[in-house]
């Protein structure tokens, strides 16, 4: 069911202009002549809601795309350049002003630079809203991996995904970069993975989307290493969630007082990290600020 909205507004954009992005989701079409841009990865199954979930809150009359990592490349080695130009060429081409930039998590160091990329053509920073910024690390991409590697759990049993955990730990120890990192866990992904897709007689296509998609993750975190993303979050307004080990809360208690004041803007909801795009006092408050703007 959360599928829907970007399958119809897709097929309104091809209506419209004769053919859909390929580099972005159309999730909302309600504007021909803008478009508000949001960074994530999207994931139907992650426990964190999505922006899918959020533009049902949001109202009616903008257009809204979110970023396809995997139309870009599911390499760990790509330069952030690629992720980037792909995407604002695309944009550009379209033809539509940059109404607002939005990011969630790490996809707020994307939101940073396609910020600082439509500045360049439009003459002006856009308003840019992240909600829990996120810098990836060794840590966060090690938690996903092992998230993902606990799903099996059922099918390969506890010692089985367990040794593969273990492995990935050693990873994250060992490793100079999170693009090294990234090469790592795929293999370690790639070899428990081959093992309960045996079990579970996945077909090919669907192994190729499970793996293809685990890949694409790792390599949107490693690729955003190269990303500096502090002097665009400080023109940024910031949705901070009550969840302590999230976004600037996390930021904070790690480097007490040296970021109390970096976003140019702070908004705080007692609010859950996982419910920040779903929950319609959110949304209301991030369309004012659309609104206001133009």
């Amino acid at each position: 069911m959360t599928e829907a909205p970007t399958a119809n507004a897709n097929a309104a954009a091809r209506a419209s202009t004769g053919k859909a992005p390929t580099t972005w989701n159309v999730l909302t079409d309600g504007d021909p002549t803008s478009v508000v841009l949001a960074a994530d990865f999207d994931a139907s199954s992650r426990a964190e809601a999505r922006f899918t979930d959020f533009v049902g809150h949001l109202g009616g009359g903008l257009t809204v795309w979110e970023t396809v990592p995997q139309a870009v490349a599911t390499r760990p080695d790509l330069p952030a350049e690629a992720y980037v130009k792909q995407w604002t060429d695309e944009v550009r081409a379209s033809g539509r002003t940059v109404r607002a930039i939005l990011g969630f998590c790490a996809g707020s160091v994307y939101a940073a630079a396609l910020a600082r990329e439509v500045e360049a053509w439009q003459g002006s920073f856009p308003l840019t809203v992240l909600f829990d910024p996120e810098r990836a690390s060794a840590a966060s991409m090690y938690w996903q991996f092992h998230k993902a590697v606990d799903q099996m759990t059922p099918t390969l049993g506890p010692a089985e995904t367990g040794a593969a955990q273990d492995a990935g730990q050693r990873a994250q120890e060992d490793s100079p970069n999170l693009s090294d990192l990234a090469r790592r866990l795929l293999l370690i992904y790639h070899s428990v993975a081959g093992k309960a897709f045996d079990k579970l007689g996945l077909d090919a296509a669907r192994r190729a989307e499970l793996t293809e998609t685990a890949g694409a993750f790792l390599s949107y975190l490693a690729t955003a290493e190269q990303i500096e993303p502090l002097p665009a979050w400080r023109r940024s307004t910031v949705i901070t969630s009550a969840t302590p080990t999230s976004g600037l809360n996390a930021l904070r208690a790690l480097h007490p007082g040296q970021f109390d004041d970096l976003p140019a803007e702070e908004l705080r909801f007692d609010v859950a990290h996982v419910d920040l795009l779903r929950t319609p006092e959110i949304a209301g408050a991030v369309s004012r600020l659309i609104t206001d703007r133009t």
